[in-house]
């Protein structure tokens, strides 16, 4: 029975660290047509998000922009009354227009200020929104796709496009409806100068919206061809600024060579950046010398109507800012169109994303009847080969784990031992074969079903910077509350000592990052052990989980490994030999096959891979101990 492994279908895999000197995006109209997707029904899309994350406010927003759109114009047509009146010496007219002006002033600032306490608020309901249905997404799909490149690539998109985008693409759409309703307006009162006006007023606006949407095209295509190289920029400045690495740069004397890596990426994004923005200006400039002129020629016509006395004072000031102010709303509304076009492009980042199938959906631990049942485990003739890999890392494994077995795997760095782990696990299925649960085989049960029933101590065990309590409580989230299992899980792990000595005892924060106390590398051990023993699962999978400890500690830990033993079925690599002896089973993994297995004495006995490694390990000891 073959398998695909989860991952396996991207068209592409890049390289862990691409080269960055030197690359850039072409930029021939024809590249960047290409590599844009094309538009389809975002912007629709995007008002669903926005009407989900909170309908009262959108519908808020879209009626101050409507009020507002409508005093501007109202504002506009009542100027001129108050010239006339004045020119006809009607002060009480005069006054009243003014009184009235005033009034729609104040309430246009009012619907302003309205509109942006709207927006604000809106901006923030759909930042938590869109950013919830991207932790829900990455949440919902299989360990291996954090492992391809292209999937990170994607989410950084869509993280980067999170909270922004949705909301300026509402904008924009209100934005193109205010300017329609206000140019409604605009063009009711230019129709009585002449329909030459209105064709102008158009005409003016069309040439910058070409222009700003392939500017738009232009930007969407350079921010999605460096994506990787984003990320590349932020990974050196996280190596040079993070403790866990900045060690080791010093050490090591890396910081000018890192600076220098990091100023060449984004000396790239400067050049590119530098390139897209010239193009823009030279369109801009050209395009408003030919708004600038269609203006002045309006204007000449007018003045020239009000010298011949075809209009009045007031009626040649209303027009003139009525083209002027109708066409920074034309330029306006087709900008905002541009915009939409733009925001669209973006947007197909979020929803690509989004749209991602749910293959390991999202779902809380389950407490089954069964999740502390030892359970029998069986590898099926399991091969498996990494994505984009030539060769296979596993092959053929054939091995039975029995009810309340304690089975060590060991050999040499590189053997297959923790890729063996990760499809016991199951954060990855195999190529081919079939590991089988009690009989059921795993790639038929949800992923959160299995995992009720296991007890991980990885290699990089996390290091959650939560409370003593927290860190461990959440390795069962049902019982995170339950001081007493908490504190058993402590015992278990052999971690009285190291918690009764924090300031704060199990309520101790930890990790600097937020002003918590910082642990040892083997202190954190200890804590991975307790979060794992937290489980009260039937299968135990222990992936060098001493080794930061010392000899005397790490026996203790095995002998509370033995107490527990008989209750769980039990996995364990450790490449200290002299605590391998406590196992039922030994299984030698040697390239990704299994070569010897079967217990200390039998294996010394048979003189193979394992008996050599014992000796030389013991040797060195012996060596030490002389």
């Amino acid at each position: 029975m073959n398998r695909a492994p989860i991952g396996a279908t991207a068209t592409a895999v890049s390289p862990p660290f691409e080269p960055i000197e030197g690359k850039h995006v072409p930029f021939g109209w024809r590249e960047r047509w290409k590599a844009a997707p094309e538009v389809g029904a975002n912007a629709w899309r995007a008002l669903g998000l926005v009407a989900r994350a909170d309908k009262g406010l959108l519908v808020q927003l879209l009626a101050g922009q409507l009020i507002d759109a409508t005093l501007t114009v109202a504002i506009t047509a009542v100027g001129p009354k108050i010239i006339d009146a004045i020119v006809g010496h009607a002060a009480r007219t005069a006054i009243i227009w003014v009184v009235l002006e005033l009034l729609l002033v104040l309430a246009k600032t009012a619907a302003g200020q309205w509109n942006t306490f709207t927006g604000v608020m809106l901006r923030s309901r759909l930042g938590l929104h869109v950013n919830l249905l991207i932790l829900h997404k990455a949440a919902s799909v299989s360990y291996p796709h954090f492992e391809d490149p292209t999937f990170v690539n994607q989410l950084t998109q869509a993280r980067r496009e999170a909270t922004a985008r949705p909301v300026d693409l509402v904008n924009q759409l209100l934005l193109v409806l205010k300017s329609a309703v206000t140019l409604t307006g605009y063009a009711a009162l230019l129709w009585h100068l002449g329909p030459w006006a209105l064709v102008v007023l158009v005409l003016t606006g069309v040439p910058p919206f070409l222009s700003e949407m392939r500017h738009g095209r232009d930007l969407f295509v350079l921010q999605r061809a460096r994506t990787q190289r984003n990320r590349q920029g932020a990974y050196l400045e996280t190596t040079l600024t993070t403790e866990t690495t900045v060690k080791e740069v010093k050490l090591l004397g890396l910081s000018h060579w890192i600076i220098e890596r990091y100023r060449v990426v984004h000396e790239g994004f400067h050049q590119e950046e530098v390139a897209l923005h010239r193009r823009r200006a030279r369109w801009s400039v050209a395009l408003s010398l030919l708004s600038s002129g269609a203006f002045y020629l309006a204007y000449i016509t007018i003045v020239r109507d009000a010298l011949a006395g075809s209009i009045t004072l007031g009626a040649m000031t209303l027009y003139l800012m009525v083209f002027r102010q109708g066409q920074t709303a034309m330029q306006a509304a087709l900008s905002g169109l541009a915009r939409i076009y733009e925001d669209n492009l973006f947007m197909a980042n979020l929803f690509e994303f989004l749209g991602m199938p749910d293959d390991e959906p999202d779902a809380p631990p389950i407490d089954a009847p069964d999740s502390a049942r030892p359970p029998e485990v069986r590898f099926d003739h399991v091969s498996f080969r990494y994505p984009g890999a030539t060769r296979d890392a596993l092959t053929d494994i054939c091995l039975t784990l029995q009810p309340g077995e304690t089975v060590a795997l060991v050999g040499r760095n590189g053997a297959g031992k923790t890729t063996l782990v990760k499809l016991l696990t199951g954060l990855h299925r195999p190529t081919s074969g079939r590991i089988l649960l009690d009989g059921v085989d795993l790639a038929t049960m949800p992923a959160h079903a299995y995992r009720a029933r296991l007890a991980v101590v990885l290699q990089d065990f996390a290091r959650f910077q939560f409370t003593v309590a927290e860190n461990i409580g959440v390795g069962w989230l049902p019982a995170r509350e339950d001081r007493s299992s908490i504190e058993r899980s402590v015992r278990d792990a052999g971690a009285e000592e190291l918690v009764a000595r924090l300031p704060q005892g199990i309520e101790t924060p930890l990790g600097r990052a937020f002003g918590g106390d910082d642990l040892s590398v083997g202190q954190w051990q200890r804590v991975a052990l307790a979060r794992a023993f937290m489980r009260r699962s039937g299968l135990l999978v222990l992936d060098e989980p001493t080794a930061a400890l010392d000899a005397e500690a790490e026996h203790e830990v095995f002998e509370r490994l033995r107490a527990l033993k008989a209750t769980r079925t039990a996995v364990l690599i450790t490449h200290r030999f002299s605590t391998v002896r406590m196992a039922d089973r030994i299984v030698v993994v040697e390239g990704g096959r299994i070569t010897e297995e079967g217990p200390h004495a039998a294996l010394m006995a048979h003189g193979g891979t394992y008996a050599t490694l014992f000796n030389l390990q013991a040797e060195g000891y012996r060596e030490m101990g002389g």
